[in-house]
């Protein structure tokens, strides 16, 4: 159920589902050398840094899984495969896990990210994979949160607003509605606002995209303003981590800083 994840009916969540892409956090100068056990151990770190005030988190089953291991908050699972197929500049998702298998392994909801460009031959394809794994959550009986990051804007001289707001607007017309959207920010507090309105009663929260924290946190902040009913937050928080080369300076920096933010952007979300 979604109430499952929240506190005081909002989402304060922490995103750790990075994977091949995580390596580099681990060990920046060598990412190719870091094994299964190091990642699992960092990211352990990262959730034990914040488990206190998050609600509920976003993991991989490969390393996240195995961190997690033994806590009783809810965690999402994700369904695709990590990255994208490249097809002359089209972005395509694949699916990696099905809603059955992810619920096997304990998920109480699940994940599914799509990059996402409306002016694309492709963009078909993608709402037809949302489509099926939105029916499969239906079946399973768990919620599905829908994440999308937009790209292509630019080349037409398009604003991230404007690319936000259709891609919405498409997949609601193509009646994929999911329990959550994970949205980027989309640009101001109006192009929030309008999100708002378009979802009407379906709540949507925000991602970080990899923005600094003081760049999140305003965009929190406005997002929340316009409707916006929490977060799933997750380089912003964690990702200097990468500067450290030992679990002592790592421990250091998450629960001096990390925690910090966290609690921080979880004050935003609940005022």
């Amino acid at each position: 159920m979604l109430a499952d994840f929240q506190k005081d009916g909002k989402y304060l969540m922490l995103a750790l589902d990075h994977r091949g892409s995580f390596k580099k956090y681990v060990n920046k100068n060598n990412p190719e050398a870091v094994t299964d056990a190091d990642i699992a151990g960092v990211k352990k770190m990262i959730i034990d840094a914040v488990y206190e005030d998050m609600s509920g988190v976003l993991i991989d089953p490969d390393w996240g899984l195995p961190a997690y291991a033994e806590r009783e908050k809810p965690f999402l699972l994700c369904a695709e495969k990590t990255g994208y197929t490249d097809n002359e500049g089209e972005r395509l998702t694949e699916l990696q896990y099905s809603v059955e298998e992810l619920k096997a392994l304990g998920a109480r909801g699940i994940k599914l990210f799509l990059y996402y460009n409306p002016a694309a031959v492709n963009r078909s394809a993608q709402i037809a994979t949302a489509k099926k794994v939105l029916a499969d959550c239906r079946t399973a009986g768990l919620p599905l949160f829908l994440e999308f990051v937009t790209y292509g804007n630019e080349t037409l001289g398009k604003t991230r607003s404007e690319w936000v707001l259709k891609t919405v607007q498409e997949f609601l017309e193509a009646a994929v509605v999911a329990d959550v959207f994970k949205l980027e920010y989309p640009g101001d507090a109006e192009s929030c606002a309008k999100v708002t309105g378009m979802l009407g009663k379906t709540p949507w929260i925000l991602l970080t995209r990899g923005e600094p924290y003081e760049v999140f946190k305003k965009q929190l902040q406005s997002a929340i303003d316009a409707g916006a009913v929490g977060f799933l937050a997750g380089r912003a928080i964690w990702q200097e981590i990468a500067e450290y080369t030992d679990d002592a300076g790592r421990r250091e920096f998450l629960n001096n800083v990390a925690k910090k933010r966290f609690n921080e952007i979880c004050a935003i979300a609940l005022r």
